[in-house]
C-alpha cells in the first residue's frame, strides 16, 4: 500500500503544480487581454501560443500517461468519469482549434470579435480547471480502491524512473510570473 500511497501523492502534487501553472497563465493572460490600449494581434497570438503549450504539457501529465490506462485497463467501473474527463479535454482542444481560426480575422472585424477571442479563451480555462477538479475530486479516490497494489507498484515504479529525467515545462509557461 505504500507504493499507492507514493503514487498518489506525487499525482496529488502534480496536480496542486497544474492548477498553480493555470493560475498563473489566467494571471497573465488577464494583465494582457485587458489592457485594451496595448492588444493587439501578436498579444493575443502569444496568449494562444502559451495555452496550446499548457494543453501539451497537459496531455504529458502522470494521470493521463500512467493512471487513466492502468483504470482502463483493469476495470469499466470508471467509465462514466473517464468518458466524462476525455469529453472535456476534446472540449479544451476545440476551444483552442476555434481560438486558432477565430483570431485569424477577430482584429480586422473589431472588438466585438477580439472579446469574443477573450471570452473563449476564459472558457478553455474554465474548461480546464473542471477538468481538474474532476480528476481530483473523483477519479484519483476511485483509482485508489479500483486499482490493484499490482498496478499501483507498476505505476510507481514508472514514477520514480521518471523522476531522475524530470519533464520540465515548455520555457513559454516556465517563464511566467510567478
Amino acid at each position: 500500500m505504500l507504493t499507492a500511497t507514493y503514487s498518489l501523492a506525487t499525482l496529488s502534487a502534480e496536480q496542486k503544480n497544474t492548477r498553480s501553472i493555470l493560475f498563473k497563465l489566467q494571471q497573465h493572460i488577464k494583465s494582457i487581454l485587458y489592457d485594451l490600449h496595448n492588444l493587439n494581434r501578436n498579444c493575443v497570438e502569444n496568449v494562444l501560443v502559451k495555452l496550446e503549450q499548457f494543453e501539451e504539457y497537459c496531455h504529458r501529465r502522470k494521470v493521463e500517461i500512467y493512471v487513466i490506462p492502468a483504470i482502463r485497463k483493469v476495470t469499466h467501473e470508471a467509465d462514466p468519469i473517464l468518458e466524462e474527463l476525455e469529453s472535456l479535454s476534446f472540449k479544451a482542444v476545440g476551444i483552442l482549434r476555434a481560438l486558432r481560426e477565430q483570431l485569424i480575422n477577430a482584429f480586422e472585424q473589431g472588438m466585438i470579435e477580439v472579446n469574443k477571442v477573450c471570452s473563449s479563451i476564459e472558457q478553455y480555462c474554465g474548461n480546464l480547471m473542471k477538468r481538474l477538479t474532476k480528476e481530483e475530486d473523483e477519479l484519483l479516490p476511485m483509482a485508489r480502491g479500483l486499482l490493484p497494489i499490482e498496478e499501483w507498484f507498476n505505476i510507481a515504479s514508472k514514477l520514480l524512473s521518471e523522476e531522475g529525467s524530470k519533464k520540465s515545462l515548455p520555457p513559454a509557461i516556465a517563464q511566467l510570473p510567478a
